[in-house]
C-alpha cells in the first residue's frame, strides 16, 4: 500500500513523462517535501513552455500567481471570477479578509 502523497508523486512521475497535450493536476503542491514542489513546479514550467495546457487544481494561490496566465474562481460550483490569474487572485484574496 501506498501513501496518498506517494500515490501522487507516481501519478505525477508518468505524466511527466508522457508529453501529454493536457495536463490536469489536481493539488499536486499540497503534497511531498519541498524538492518535490520544486521538481513538479518545474516540470509545470517546461510544459507551459512547449505550449502545453495545464489545468490546476489548487488553493495555493502563490502556485496560480507564478504557473497560471488565467484563472477561474469557483464558489460551490459556482464561477464567481474568471480572468487573469493576478486579477482573480486579487478577488479571491479581497473576498477572505
Amino acid at each position: 500500500h501506498y501513501s496518498s502523497g506517494m500515490t501522487v508523486r507516481l501519478a505525477f512521475a508518468v505524466a511527466a513523462h508522457l508529453e501529454p497535450e493536457i495536463l490536469i493536476i489536481d493539488e499536486i503542491l499540497a503534497v511531498g517535501d519541498k524538492d518535490f514542489q520544486v521538481k513538479s513546479t518545474r516540470r509545470m514550467q517546461s510544459f507551459y513552455a512547449r505550449g502545453a495546457t495545464i489545468l490546476l487544481v489548487t488553493h495555493n494561490m502563490d502556485a496560480v500567481k507564478s504557473l497560471c496566465s488565467k484563472a477561474a474562481w469557483l464558489d460551490h460550483g459556482t464561477i464567481r471570477a474568471y480572468g487573469s490569474a493576478e486579477e482573480v487572485v486579487n478577488a479571491y484574496t479581497a473576498s477572505s479578509q
